[in-house]
């Protein structure tokens, strides 16, 4: 017999599920994701939203000189640089531009979570697959006081 399984989230903030049986008969519950396992959940999915955040940020600022598949052009190719391996290479990049070669800094432009966003697109596109965890925090860090 099939038992509908319900995610449930106990008092110590622990993940767990819980297999619904037939009434009268006891639920059986599976044991719970608990520390890393839950923290890691969380932050795969925070990623991927940041991923999904980064596409349009990356279309409106950088497309022109990195490609849409970026391919390069006016700017170096990303896919496959393995630069992009970096998270925080590649916030630093973004925050400070390197103007010498044209590319010019976000750091006014773009909020934390944008430039986190943008890193996590790069870091994951175009064939990329380097994962790393841009977060709003890391670029926080890296913006320095006042920033």
């Amino acid at each position: 017999m099939k038992l509908p399984l319900t995610i449930a989230m106990t008092l110590t903030g622990a993940l767990g599920l819980i297999a619904a049986g037939p009434i009268g008969l006891p639920q059986q519950q599976a044991p719970a994701l608990t520390g890393g396992g839950y923290l890691q959940l969380a932050q795969a999915a925070d990623q991927a939203t940041m991923i999904r955040e980064g596409g349009p940020l990356y279309t409106r600022n950088c497309v022109m000189c990195h490609g849409a598949n970026g391919q390069g052009g006016d700017g170096p190719k990303l896919a496959g640089n393995d630069y992009m391996k970096a998270a925080g290479a590649v916030i630093s990049q973004i925050l400070v531009g390197a103007v010498e070669h044209g590319m010019p800094p976000f750091a006014d432009a773009l909020n934390d979570r944008e430039i986190a966003a943008v890193t996590a697109y790069v870091m994951n596109s175009f064939g990329n697959s380097f994962g790393g965890n841009a977060t709003p925090d890391m670029v926080k860090a890296q913006r320095g006081p006042g920033g």
